[in-house]
């Protein structure tokens, strides 16, 4: 127990007595002093009395070190889960990378290998692998002699084209192409069954071939694919449409197969020697114009001259049938697609065929003594020329497709063989022998159709289908249209 008379002491020392004097605040500090003399027999008590085994709890703040481990945790288990997210984020985008670079591959595998198909089918139908009087030949064009489409079926061979019949009259060749990696290329003539879609909006495909042409009685018509039945053989001129489906696979077996179809230029139905959708001028009696076919074997006669507006001066040696002239004519050319249809690359630039041109500020052409090919009698080669301007020429000549975007005038001497078509107004005026001969045909026509077509001097225009059809016959095969085919 804590002696008396030390805390008797204690107390004097506390400010209960200081030196007989009266304590300051007695009454606050005799309060605070029996409080703390309290808690000291509570603990007196409590320590020297308590139960054996009773345990004295002080108040104490509670540990809290077990938080800093569940904070480690939480933080960690976020971070794993971020890094496996990216994780997958990074591996999801290589193989999209390697399926888009493995795609774009054997696309370009494929298309090249379609285009290798285009360059070659004059060749096969020259040497009758292909015909064009039998739709159900065909041509493989394959990569390697271990290849072959048509053998087995869709299990046992993993070329297997599904789409062959027994029944085609077909051909297998090797590609010219040996650094290219496709599987094979198909060539055949385009049916709605084939394509696997109804063109017309009959209602049902057809097996009947398609071309690609013009309606020959409809004014301003387009060039489009029609099906050879019906009507449309006596309506319409064209050439036969070409289906050609490639297929690139490489060796993780990833394929891609892409179809396209070709077609040859058409050739625009001639109405006329001479069609404008101008004003016509005759300027005398030397300017002669001959609708009726040179070439005799074909025997396609045309009339002399055509026009949309009106056709004036001397019809003395204007000759055609079933008409000489027909002027205020229903039948219409739409210019700018014939033009579009003949733009490069089916024909050249008139720069790469007469280098010695001349190009003037304003964009127009002038050249004197120009070789546009050569004519029967001095090489007989055809040049299909595209002038993207307006062309001035004098004393030159020709043979092939003359396509102008812009006006024509000619003067001097020119001798040409074939088609001109021309987009703005013609003025051909001829000097004395031999003039301007041309045999073939023009078209002609000026935007709103409010320009003159001027023939005058010693001018002769003869129809002749054969140079006509020979220039549109030399002409590439181009592409209609391409897409890709999800098999």
């Amino acid at each position: 127990m804590i002696d008396e008379n030390e805390r008797s002491r204690s107390w004097i020392r506390r400010g209960f007595f200081r030196d007989g004097q009266t304590p300051r605040c007695y009454y606050l500090e005799l309060s605070l002093a029996l409080r703390e003399a309290v808690k000291e027999i509570q603990f007196e008590l409590f320590h020297n009395f308590a139960p054996q085994g009773f345990v004295y709890f002080r108040a104490r703040a509670l540990p809290q070190r077990g938080i800093a481990l569940i904070t480690s945790l939480v933080a960690l288990s976020i971070l794993t889960l971020i890094g496996m997210t990216m994780m997958f984020v990074s591996s999801t985008e290589t193989l999209i990378h390697r399926n888009s670079k493995a795609k774009l591959i054997n696309l370009y595998a494929a298309e090249s290998a379609a285009e290798e198909a285009r360059d070659r089918i004059k060749l096969f139908l020259k040497s009758g692998l292909l015909s064009v009087a039998d739709p159900d030949t065909v041509v493989y064009i394959t990569s390697g002699q271990s290849i072959n489409p048509t053998a087995g079926d869709p299990t046992t061979n993993l070329y297997f084209d599904k789409d062959y019949s027994a029944t085609l009259s077909t051909t297998l060749v090797s590609t010219e192409l040996d650094k290219v990696k496709f599987s094979w290329v198909k060539i055949i003539r385009k049916s709605e069954v084939r394509a696997g879609y109804d063109l017309d909006g009959s209602g049902k495909r057809d097996t009947v071939p398609i071309f690609f042409g013009y309606d020959r009685f409809q004014p301003n018509a387009i060039p489009s694919q029609y099906v050879n039945s019906g009507t449309n053989p006596t309506t319409h001129t064209g050439t036969p449409v070409y289906q050609i489906t490639a297929l690139a696979q490489d060796p993780s077996g990833f394929r891609q197969m892409v179809r396209t179809d070709i077609s040859m230029v058409p050739q625009p139905p001639l109405t006329a020697a001479v069609f404008s959708k101008d004003t016509i001028s005759v300027g005398g009696d030397t300017v002669v114009v001959q609708g009726r076919d040179e070439d005799q074997t074909a025997s396609k006669d045309l009339n002399g001259l055509e026009s949309n507006s009106l056709i004036s001066g001397s019809m003395a040696n204007i000759q055609g049938s079933p008409v000489p002239a027909r002027s205020n004519s229903t039948f219409a050319y739409s210019i700018e697609s014939v033009i579009k249809t003949l733009k490069p690359p089916v024909t050249r630039e008139i720069e790469q065929v007469a280098p010695t041109i001349s190009k003037l500020p304003d964009g127009s052409y002038a050249g004197t003594g120009l070789s546009l090919g050569q004519i029967p009698t001095a090489g007989n080669i055809s040049q299909p020329i595209f002038v993207a301007g307006a062309l001035t020429l004098s004393d030159s000549s020709g043979q092939g497709l003359l396509v102008v975007n812009g006006d024509l005038s000619v003067s001097g001497s020119f001798v040409y063989y074939g088609l001109i078509v021309v987009k703005g107004r013609v003025n051909l005026n001829g000097s004395s022998t031999p003039g301007i001969e041309i045999h073939g045909a023009i078209i002609a026509g000026s935007a709103l159709g409010d320009q003159t077509t001027v023939l005058s001097g010693n001018v002769t225009i003869v129809n002749n289908s054969y140079f006509v059809e020979k220039q549109f016959g030399s002409l590439q095969y181009v592409r209609l249209a391409s897409r890709d085919i999800l098999r």
